[in-house]
């Protein structure tokens, strides 16, 4: 069955989904730990750094003022792992639509493997052994 890129890139928004979509497990998983990763080591949570904000509920006007930069620099590099990820499951998709489709010699439509004929225009296939 084919995928479409489209709908791998825009279910890739949401972590390891657009991959598992395509059937790539560990490629999901790994995308998805990948952002893991930078959500602890961007939102100070390793080293217990300016990422505190996110935590206190209330407190001091202190906490909130360090928000906007904190957010900001949480929020770019998981955006920018997130739209690589997109990519990513994009690519993967055109790349595998592309791999084992051949084309009708008459109408040029893809051409299923298991028939013999296009479903198409009824034209008959011969199959030459190498």
């Amino acid at each position: 069955m084919q995928r479409r890129p489209v709908v791998a890139a825009a279910l890739a928004v949401v972590p390891a989904l657009g991959h598992a979509y395509l059937r790539k497990w560990t490629r999901g998983i790994a995308w998805l730990s990948l952002l893991v990763g930078a959500a602890l080591v961007f939102a100070g949570l390793s080293e217990g750094g300016s990422g505190r904000w996110l935590s206190s509920a209330g407190g001091s006007t202190g906490a909130f003022s360090t928000a906007p930069a904190g957010l900001t620099a949480f929020a770019v590099p998981v955006g920018v792992v997130i739209a690589l990820s997109a990519v990513d499951a994009y690519v993967l998709a055109r790349r595998e639509g592309r791999r084992g489709v051949l084309a009708c010699p008459r109408c040029g439509r893809g051409v299923d493997l298991s028939l013999r004929f296009c479903w198409y225009c009824a034209v008959e296939f011969e199959y030459v052994e190498r």
